[in-house]
């Protein structure tokens, strides 16, 4: 699928979503379908105190040889005024160019935040894609 293609069907999935944790689980699967392997998560501002790469699923997701390219992405994510976050995505491939899987982990946070908007959720919850 090429990157446009990819990020129409990011934004879709995510519109369909009836919440962050099924937008995160469904747009899980495409990256991993469409790169080798993802991970991702959704980290409320509040727990930003502790690193992002302590998480036991990330530390295991880098520490794997499954793939010989493993990489690490952030994106900003929000739900109103006060309500902030990071999406974190561990992207595994064969040879997916970096700047691709930064820009498409980018899109999704735009994409998490236009829907935690839409629901009007007061505050993000830490949330791991099934």
């Amino acid at each position: 699928m090429k990157e446009k293609e990819l990020l129409r069907e990011i934004g879709s999935l995510v519109r369909e979503s009836d919440g962050l944790n099924s937008a995160l689980s469904r747009v899980q699967t495409l990256i991993a379908s469409e790169c080798g392997g993802a991970l991702l998560i959704l980290r409320p501002e509040a727990s930003a105190t502790t690193a992002i790469s302590a998480a036991p699923a990330v530390c295991e997701f880098l520490e794997s040889r499954v793939f010989p390219f493993r990489g690490l992405y952030v994106a900003p994510v929000s739900a109103g005024n006060r309500a902030k976050g990071t999406l974190v995505a561990c992207i595994g491939t064969w040879g997916v160019p970096g700047e691709l899987l930064h820009r498409i982990t980018t899109f999704a946070g735009q994409q998490l935040t236009e829907l935690a908007r839409r629901l009007a959720l007061p505050s993000l919850e830490y949330a791991e894609a099934a």
